[in-house]
């Protein structure tokens, strides 16, 4: 992660990763940075935008909630309102949505 992101949002992100690999196993592509954070201009207050990468899943919301008690934890360890959304692994590679487009152009791998 590049040095122009905030120490603790890069210790933030490492953190991340490593829960989310807890929680969902093999099934955890990757994780990355995009927003405010990734683009650097975040402001004090700003979000970190977050999508997770997952392999493959069948209900987004029951996905969505394995991760989103440990999500809210980390949001209050670091005093930051973290905001992630789910992506399988075939939409990534193959869909053209605006969310999915930008993500690609900014974001960055924990």
């Amino acid at each position: 992660m590049p040095k122009r992101i905030p120490a603790n949002i890069r210790k933030l992100m490492k953190e991340l990763k490593e829960g989310l690999a807890r929680i969902y196993g093999d099934k955890l592509k990757a994780v990355y940075l995009y927003g405010s954070y990734a683009r650097g201009d975040y402001r004090e207050g700003s979000d970190v935008d977050v999508m997770v990468l997952l392999k493959n899943y069948r209900d987004y919301w029951r996905e969505y909630h394995r991760s989103s008690d440990y999500i809210s934890d980390i949001s209050l360890k670091y005093d930051v309102t973290v905001s992630y959304i789910l992506i399988k692994e075939i939409q990534w590679k193959e869909e053209d949505k605006p969310v999915v487009r930008n993500i690609r152009r900014e974001g960055l791998p924990a």
